[in-house]
């Protein structure tokens, strides 16, 4: 196995620009991720791992995760500073890969349900978001094309996996949603909207969460053709974008709405 210890190494480089710029990632069509968790999330998901880079103490102290390696092209050992300029955590398991960013890969079923984000920006909320869709078995989600890089270290460390596993796609949400035939769902913060407890979500539809700030604007709303809110009691003004897509994810999929 090569080892790399120079922090000038082409290869630490790319790594370094993937790990900290969505231009670098697009224009390559690569992203990185951290840990074995994580590597193995990917290779189990069929992402293709292109290259994968240990340090002397992860390649001793995690023998067992170490058949994933099996599935990677290129692994290097690094040490040094090339090990001090990977992480971008604060307690590094000293495992990092590169990876190819696969295709498009939602194909809308008719009678699918669907999560979409509309301009969300903060990378926890898209990933805890990804990963509450997984566990709940939606059949997959759509992102505008303002919202955060799906393919962000956060994204895919909040996310925990799903983004491998569940399928996602990124478009233009004024032009999705009337191309998809899917029943729209626009969740507003308006007392005067169906509760989302006694809506009855159909198959073939999808939900919409706006942005962290300011939730759905008047002309993102229009473009839907229901809305629906959650009833609040007490003082708050709103939920939490993730905590919001939780409760709407919940009756879509479990609730009396999702029957």
């Amino acid at each position: 196995m090569e080892e790399l210890r120079s922090k000038d190494n082409p290869r630490i480089q790319r790594y370094i620009k993937l790990a900290s710029r969505r231009k670098e990632r697009e224009a390559a069509g690569c992203f990185v991720i951290e840990g074995f968790k994580l590597l193995e999330e990917a290779v189990l998901s069929g992402i293709e791992v292109e290259s994968a880079y240990l340090t002397p103490e992860s390649l001793e102290s995690a023998r067992p995760e170490l058949r994933v390696l099996e599935k990677v092209p290129a692994v290097f050992r690094i040490s040094g500073a090339a090990a001090g300029r990977l992480s971008q955590s604060r307690t590094p398991q000293g495992v990092y890969a590169v990876c190819r960013i696969p295709a498009g890969r939602l194909a809308v079923k008719p009678d699918g349900k669907y999560i979409g984000l509309w301009g969300l920006q903060d990378p926890g909320n898209v990933g805890t978001i990804l990963r509450t869709a997984d566990a709940l078995g939606l059949d997959g989600a759509v992102l505008s094309e303002g919202s955060c890089d799906l393919y962000s270290l956060k994204v895919l460390r909040a996310a925990m996996g799903a983004v491998f596993r569940l399928p996602v796609l990124v478009a233009r949400m004024e032009e999705f949603l009337p191309a998809s035939g899917l029943e729209s769902y626009a969740s507003v913060v308006d007392a005067s909207a169906p509760p989302v407890t006694d809506t009855r979500f159909p198959p073939g539809c999808i939900l919409l969460i706006g942005n962290e700030g300011n939730g759905l604007s008047a002309e993102q709303v229009s473009c839907c053709a229901h809305r629906v809110t959650i009833p609040m009691k007490g003082r708050a003004e709103s939920f939490n974008a993730a905590m919001a897509a939780t409760i709407f994810m919940w009756e879509m999929a479990c609730g009396t709405g999702g029957l």
